[in-house]
C-alpha cells in the first residue's frame, strides 16, 4: 500500500476553511485575553480537561486532532495540522478573543509555536495544564479505544504512545493545575482548576 503525501497548500487552505467552520466562537471576549495551553501525552485525556475549561470561560478551542481527522479523510499525513492551527490561533488572537489549544503545547512541535505566538502576540498570557494520569490508564484507554482514524489498531496506539513518552521531556513552564482524568473525582478537579485559573488572571 502507498504511503499517504502531504497534503498540497490548496488542500491544507479548504481544511483550514472547513475546520473554522466548526469552531464555537463565544459572544463574549474574556479580558484580560489568554490562551489556555495543556501539556500531556496521547492518551492522557486533554480534551476531556480543555473542552469544558474552554466552555467554561468562553475560549475558542482549536483541536489538532480533529485537524488531522480532515487531512487523513482526504488521505494525506499530519504535516500541516499544528501550521492550519498556528494561522488560525492567530485570526482569533488579532480579533481579540482568547484561545484553548486541544494539543500537546509541551512537545517539540508545541513548543516551536508557543515561541511564535509569544512573539506575535507579547501581551497574550499563556496559563500552563498538565494532564498527567498513570501511564497504566493510558495504555489501557489506547488498547481498548475504538481507532477509527489516528492509529491503526490498540497496538499501533500503545507503540505510538511509548515513542512520544520516550522522547518526552516536561517543558519547564509554571503549571497553575496539573489534572489526572483516570480519578472518579474529574468534575471536582475542574472545579479546582478553574478557581486556580481564576486567581491566577486575576493576579496578572
Amino acid at each position: 500500500m502507498p504511503m499517504p503525501n502531504n497534503a498540497p497548500q490548496k488542500v491544507l487552505e479548504e481544511v483550514a476553511r472547513e475546520y473554522e467552520q466548526t469552531l464555537i466562537v463565544p459572544d463574549k471576549k474574556p479580558s484580560p485575553q489568554w490562551m489556555l495551553m495543556p501539556v500531556g501525552l496521547v492518551g492522557a485525556g486533554k480534551t476531556t480537561v480543555v473542552k469544558p475549561l474552554a466552555e467554561h470561560f468562553g475560549l475558542i478551542r482549536i483541536s489538532t486532532d480533529e485537524i488531522r481527522e480532515q487531512l487523513k479523510r482526504r488521505g494525506y499525513t499530519y504535516e500541516g495540522a499544528r501550521e492550519i492551527t498556528h494561522e488560525l490561533q492567530k485570526k482569533y488572537l488579532n480579533l481579540g478573543y482568547s484561545i484553548a489549544i486541544d494539543a500537546n503545547t509541551g512537545s517539540p512541535h508545541g513548543l516551536e509555536f508557543n515561541k511564535k505566538t509569544k512573539e506575535e502576540f507579547p501581551q497574550v498570557r499563556m496559563i500552563f495544564i498538565h494532564i498527567n494520569p498513570p501511564e497504566e490508564f493510558i495504555v489501557n484507554k489506547l488498547k481498548n479505544y475504538p481507532h477509527t482514524w489516528l492509529f491503526k489498531n490498540g497496538e499501533h496506539a500503545v507503540e505510538r504512545f511509548r515513542f512520544h513518552r520516550k522522547n518526552f521531556t516536561l517543558p519547564d513552564v509554571p503549571f497553575i493545575y496539573t489534572f489526572d482524568p483516570s480519578r472518579d473525582d474529574i468534575f471536582e478537579q475542574l472545579k479546582r482548576g478553574i478557581e486556580a485559573i481564576e486567581n491566577s488572571l486575576r493576579a496578572a
